[in-house]
């Protein structure tokens, strides 16, 4: 289930929040979630969905879409009153919960910047037949643990065979934690768009969240194999820290 909320800027164009603006988002997310419901809000936050040792929020957000944009160092400055923003989840009840708080307080506030949400828009579930196209809606990051490196053991993949290798692998886990089984078809491949990348210095991107350095992909790709797993990716986001702004993507028309 996926919605678009619209805000309106309390105040002219032109207003700049930071570049990195992800941490404002996840706490307006649990911030309208608690005015819905405490205990699904603590319960998504300090718990989650489990899968043995590993924790599943099984929701993804976009970032901001400006009409009118312009960045400058760190700043992104908002040149239209207004912006949209998506959020998408297999689980009702966030959406449900999410719409519920937000009623109660339609204010998101960004670093000091308010708007106010004036619309919401339910998005309808496209057909995802496979292959399936895809844009990025924010970055697509995979990662390793690499033991041998002492300063970060976290190493993010660069587009490549281990890349889609651990989306994979993230999909069946995020299928098996919503149904409670493994996938009845496991196939997955990735393709990046080869004349998008040929045409950009680079498709990566680096995301600062809270003092941490995070990369993740941005490009246009196609998806195919399992229709049951490209479902999953497009509903929960492909990849890792979706709760936190990466694999969020839109389905093109073919």
């Amino acid at each position: 289930m996926r919605v678009r909320l619209v805000f309106t800027l309390n105040g002219s164009p032109g207003l700049r929040v930071p570049i990195n603006y992800n941490t404002w988002l996840v706490s307006a997310i649990y911030h309208w979630l608690s005015l819905s419901s405490q205990a699904y809000a603590d319960f998504l936050h300090n718990e989650g969905y489990r899968l043995e040792k590993r924790v599943y929020k099984l929701f993804c957000f976009s970032q901001l879409q400006v009409k009118k944009r312009r960045v400058d160092g760190d700043w992104l400055y908002l040149d239209s009153r207004s912006f949209s923003w998506c959020l998408s989840s297999a689980r009702g009840e966030f959406i449900g919960h999410l719409l519920a708080g937000l009623e109660k307080d339609p204010q998101l506030t960004i670093a000091g910047v308010r708007a106010a949400a004036h619309k919401i828009e339910h998005v309808p579930d496209p057909a995802l037949k496979a292959p399936a196209r895809f844009v990025c809606l924010c970055p697509i990051t995979a990662s390793i643990w690499d033991c041998n490196s002492e300063r970060n053991p976290t190493r993010y993949l660069e587009p490549g065979e281990d890349f889609v290798k651990a989306v994979r692998t993230n999909l069946t886990r995020k299928y098996q934690v919503i149904f409670g089984r493994c996938a009845t078809d496991d196939r997955f491949v990735l393709d990046f768009d080869a004349n998008y990348t040929a045409q950009k210095r680079t498709i990566t991107k680096l995301v600062d969240f809270k003092g941490i350095k995070v990369r993740g992909v941005f490009s246009p790709f196609t998806a195919d194999g399992s229709e049951e797993l490209i479902r999953v990716g497009y509903e929960c986001g492909f990849g890792e820290k979706n709760s936190i702004g990466f694999g969020m993507v839109e389905a093109l028309a073919k």
